[in-house]
């Protein structure tokens, strides 16, 4: 696939899915505008794309509020060009149960997950339709597709992203804009290992049936191929990155 000429913004880089999208992103040609709630979290991120010679801009901004959003991808524009790619990344999850989740949690959890998205797609889309032409991916969850225990808010907030996905793709359809879901499964990161004892990940990897984890890469793979513009007929889907988990089943505690 090619992106050169292509403006990709991906928010929630801090991660180490977002560092492997915008890195994917840039090496595939497009400049790359990337956005993470805290200066020094991000400077391993810049770090990573002035390693890879890639053109792009960086900045620490909080997504859940709408002034930002609109400040931050104005500025993007000015910058790098008109957003061609939308990567929406951001999270925030709380490890409770149902009767543990607090409304500020509830909130915080939305607010990252969904009221995120919804605020820098809608500010993106304006952006794309004079042109013609945008892909807008969410990161999904399978935790969108069945209950993660103990993770109530994250799990309602990922489902939440699954549909805003399906109506925005009806919306922007017209405007040859596509919107997708990439739903990783179990990640191999330093939040999997310290949540889940040893004997919570063997349980995961029977159910795999590739026997291993996600990479970051793989979930960045998945990412590049629904935004290359080979990829304009397919919108309003959810691309389970799994090794095959969900076909399997699920093992929740």
């Amino acid at each position: 696939m090619n992106l050169s000429g292509k403006v990709a913004v991906v928010t929630g880089v801090t991660s180490p899915l977002g560092e492997a999208i915008a890195l994917r992103l840039a090496a595939e040609g497009a400049a790359v505008a990337v956005t993470g709630h805290t200066p020094a979290k991000l400077e391993p991120v810049v770090r990573a794309l002035q390693a890879a010679q890639a053109r792009f801009s960086a900045e620490a901004a909080d997504l859940t509020v709408p002034e930002t959003v609109e400040r931050f991808l104005g500025r993007v524009a000015e910058q790098l060009g008109p957003t061609d790619i939308l990567v929406n990344g951001t999270a925030w999850r709380q490890r409770q149960s149902f009767l543990e989740t607090t409304y500020e949690d509830w909130r915080k959890t939305f607010a990252g997950c969904v009221d995120a998205y919804f605020y820098c797609s809608l500010i993106a889309a304006r952006q794309m339709v004079p042109r013609g032409w945008g892909r807008i991916i969410h990161l999904g969850s399978i935790a969108g597709a069945v209950m993660m225990a103990p993770f109530t808010a994250y799990t309602a907030a990922k489902a939440a992203v699954h549909g805003l996905a399906t109506a925005m793709a009806i919306d922007l359809a017209p405007h040859g804009i596509t919107v997708n879901v990439v739903a990783p499964g179990v990640v191999e990161s330093r939040y999997v290992r310290e949540n889940l004892t040893p004997l919570q990940i063997e349980k995961r990897l029977e159910r795999i049936p590739m026997s291993r984890l996600a990479s970051p890469e793989d979930i960045a793979a998945g990412v590049a191929h629904l935004a290359s513009p080979d990829m304009g007929y397919v919108t309003g889907q959810i691309l389970y990155v799994d090794g095959g988990f969900l076909s399997a089943g699920i093992i929740t505690r």
